[in-house]
């Protein structure tokens, strides 16, 4: 991780530098270091290589200094360079990841690595990589405006080998290695600075530090540079108590999806989504909105190519009648201008027709983003080129990446199936969650809940000391003080045993809905054999049952959770998990669009009304140190939510 005080670097003498020395592993051509030689020298790197022996050290100071000895030798070596060179890039392994040390330094040097395959950054024609993947690459064509930083050397070279199969050029690669120094968001940062780049591609080996990944996240956003990141690692998070439902609707994976589309980041599923993503980005950019046109001479081409739109998260809507009609005026009768736009095989062909059509569509309003199921050569006639308003492609059909490769080095937006046509669409069109994040505190150190877990009767009055609405309710520890409860507030009425929080009541059985005076008696009973006490509690009738609930996360700290609830919350999958650091706005500005939005005018006023409660339960968890706070239900009764449970653990 990042040294003790140390702040984003500049990456400049990183990227270009004026001076390398390569330390080691020159001797045999296979050594490290002569692979490294042969790689700078035929790309025509412009500054000064110098070679000293690993026992000499530097006699003057150098930009980055490539220790390309053995994993034995590394400390040795980088003591007597320490202070020379402002980066030492330490390409041996056999320490952190294998239960070894880790390196040090005293004077200033910043380490890369150890375990890193180096870096590559086109513009500078600096290829310090002993990579065989980069022996290809040394002809640095870059111009694609787009850098990887990851953190598995290996496979982000095989990713920028990947993209270079398209035409696609990354013009800067970085792998961060074990990270003695820099961390992959920490560098990433410095491109951003350094290089300007118009896409940010990460690969990271799970989130091994929530506060870096948000500090870059922001910092790309600040900069309007899009960023896509394919994350290894997620995992199921535990629960912090039994039977959370906390825990079991904000999961990691949940958590980090969040804090991406709160930044505008993208996150994909695979190495190859990582490629077509940022060569979409690179070429079109963002698109103003989601709304998808569909160009085709097969109908049957349309309807996969509509389907394949969806599942990738983008709209494909029916076309205006006065923009059907302008469309059927370049077409046979025959055609079908809905959208799918079906010009029919026997017009296809025709690039005249096809560019009116195409001009036509693009130029209407009512469509976002366009795809052309035709020939590779048709860019010209779709108007899929770099940079075009609204972003358009050429899909072709059962082609290799090769074919379309010339094409894309043209600046042509050509791709070679219909599936990487419709992923690369879908990289440009704007995040569904992206919103202004403002950071929040979250406690440290031990907090103010001593002993064993609070009760549930204790849990109310903390979640209601919190200024979250609590249903009416009182203790009773006999059959008599039940009923004169029940008669108070008005039957029916709720029996929960009060046991502690981390005790799931209805779980345990110790829960009676729907209790009258008829009832009472023997219900009361039943729950008072137990020894434990009971609450007795007004039974509402709410209009909706909703969920709100807080859970302490090693890595993200405070993580908050709302949406629709009930007993089988998990089930519902309608609710939204976010690192609390996002804010109580972000939350409600998620929670009108996945859930209140959809029916207008119904629902005003409740999305935040539900962001505010779920943060009054997570000002309670900052201030008390509580490892899980919830309240589910929350009912919404008479317009005002009003929490029906709620459980404070420990």
């Amino acid at each position: 991780m990042n040294k003790p005080g140390l702040q984003v670097p500049d990456l400049r003498p990183l990227l270009s530098p004026a001076t390398v020395a390569v330390i080691g592993g020159t001797s045999k051509e296979t050594g490290l270091g002569a692979r490294t030689l042969r790689h700078l020298r035929e790309a025509r790197f412009g500054g000064e290589v110098l070679t000293p022996a690993p026992r000499d050290g530097l006699d003057r100071d150098v930009d980055v200094a490539l220790l390309c000895v053995p994993a034995a030798a590394a400390q040795e070596v980088l003591d007597r360079i320490d202070g020379r060179a402002k980066f030492a890039v330490v390409f041996a392994s056999g320490f952190e990841e294998t239960g070894g040390g880790s390196l040090t330094t005293a004077r200033g040097t910043i380490v890369l690595g150890p375990n890193t395959v180096g870096l590559y950054h086109a513009p500078g024609r600096t290829v310090l990589t002993f990579a065989q993947a980069f022996d290809s690459l040394v002809d640095c064509r870059g111009g694609s405006g787009a850098f990887l930083v990851s953190q598995s050397g290996a496979f982000g070279a095989r990713v920028v080998t990947a993209a270079a199969r398209y035409g696609f050029h990354l013009d800067g690669f970085i792998g961060s290695g074990n990270e003695t120094h820099l961390d992959a968001c920490t560098l990433a940062r410095g491109v951003l600075a350094a290089a300007a780049p118009r896409v940010l591609m990460l690969y990271l080996e799970g989130v091994r530090d929530a506060g870096t990944l948000q500090a870059l996240l922001a910092d790309a956003a600040s900069r309007g540079v899009p960023v896509v990141c394919l994350l290894g690692g997620l995992s199921e998070a535990g629960s912090t108590a039994a039977a959370s439902h906390t825990a079991a609707v904000s999961t990691d994976t949940a958590v980090t999806r969040e804090l991406f589309g709160a930044y505008g980041a993208a996150l994909v599923g695979s190495d190859r989504e990582l490629v077509l993503a940022g060569l979409g980005l690179s070429l079109m950019g963002r698109a103003a909105g989601r709304r998808t046109g569909i160009v085709t001479g097969s109908g049957g081409a349309g309807v996969v190519a509509a389907d394949l739109l969806s599942g990738v998260g983008l709209d494909v809507p029916v076309l205006s009648t006065g923009l059907q009609e302008r469309l059927m005026a370049h077409l046979p009768g025959i055609a079908s201008p809905r959208n799918p736009v079906d010009v029919t095989a026997q017009t296809i062909g025709d690039d005249a027709t096809l560019e009116k059509v195409c001009a036509t569509l693009r130029e209407s309003g009512e469509v976002d983003l366009v795809v052309v199921i035709g020939r590779e050569n048709q860019a010209a006639a779709a108007g899929a080129h770099a940079g075009a308003v609204p972003p358009t492609v050429v899909a072709t059909l059962d082609r290799e990446p090769a074919t379309v490769r010339p094409r894309i080095e043209a600046g042509e937006v050509v791709l070679p199936d219909l599936d990487s046509a419709c992923r690369v669409l879908a990289s440009c069109a704007p995040p569904r969650s992206s919103g202004v994040a403002v950071l929040r505190p979250d406690a440290d150190g031990p907090g103010s809940l001593a002993g064993s877990d609070p009760t549930a009767s204790e849990s109310l009055r903390l979640v209601a000391g919190a200024g979250v609405d609590v249903a009416d309710w009182g203790a009773a520890a006999t059959v008599a003080e039940v009923l004169a409860r029940g008669e108070g507030f008005g039957w029916p009425v709720v029996l929960k045993s009060d046991v502690a929080a981390g005790v799931h009541k209805a779980r345990a059985g110790g829960v009676r809905l729907d209790v009258t005076a008829a009832t009472a008696r023997e219900a009361a009973a039943e729950l008072l054999a137990s020894g434990i006490p009971l609450i007795v509690a007004r039974q509402l009738r709410s209009s909706m049952e909703l969920f709100a609930g807080v859970r302490r996360d090693p890595q993200w700290g405070l993580v908050v959770s709302a949406g629709l609830g009930g007993a089988h919350v998990e089930l519902l999958d309608r609710t939204v998990a976010m690192p609390a650091a996002l804010g109580a706005g972000h939350l409600a500005r998620r929670l009108a669009a996945e859930l209140f939005d959809r029916v207008p005018g119904r629902y005003d006023g409740l999305a935040a009304a539900l962001a505010a409660a779920a943060f009054d339960l997570a000002d309670l968890a900052d201030r008390t140190g509580a490892a899980l706070v919830e309240c589910n239900p929350l009912g919404v009764v008479d317009g005002r939510i009003v929490a029906l449970d709620a459980r404070v653990v420990r």
